[in-house]
């Protein structure tokens, strides 16, 4: 298996400045959104592989097949670069599981049902100015905080947002 598209996600990731402390302000309704985005998404995946009781926050490349995983190399220097600039633990659990799934989906033979991709929101929110931190039943986005909803509730077959950047920049420009 190749490890060209997850080793492509960690080069992504590491242009990510999770320092800016006005992106996530700046962002806040988009990056809000695009989590809801992530949840929907998750949701459906969960449910079409029966895991209904592992979400909000699931690894679907190893749920779906446990064999095929990122390349030990791209994760050593995951590891590493977390380790450095991130530090949340669901944040780094999350951007583990983004890569394990290019993995997976640039090497699965298994027939997978016609959903979008799951981590492609949170990637984008992620960008878009950081982390999250958690509370409880909340998730805080440093200017949005959002709370953690049954996964019927997020289940729905219509999109929360579309993933393009002037979409996404129309929402932040609404709100100020």
């Amino acid at each position: 298996m190749t490890d060209e598209a997850p080793r492509a996600l960690l080069e992504r990731l590491r242009a990510i400045d999770w320092e800016d402390e006005d992106a996530p302000y700046d962002h806040a309704v988009s990056r809000a959104a695009l989590l809801r985005e992530h949840f929907r998404r998750t949701a459906l995946w969960a449910r079409a592989f029966g895991a209904e009781l592992s979400w909000p926050y699931i690894d679907l490349a190893k749920l779906i097949d446990p064999t095929v995983r990122a390349d030990d190399e791209v994760l050593a220097e995951l590891k590493e670069y977390l380790d450095e600039e991130v530090g949340w633990p669901q944040v780094e659990a999350t951007l583990v599981a983004a890569v394990h799934w290019t993995a997976f989906r640039s090497g699965t033979q298994i027939a997978l049902p016609d959903l979008d991709d799951p981590y492609e929101p949170l990637l984008l929110m992620y960008e878009r100015g950081g982390a999250f931190t958690m509370e409880s039943n909340f998730i805080d986005l440093n200017g949005e905080t959002l709370p953690v909803k049954p996964l019927r509730e997020h289940a729905s077959l219509e999109p929360v947002v579309s993933l393009d950047p002037a979409v996404l920049d129309a929402l932040d420009q609404q709100d100020q």
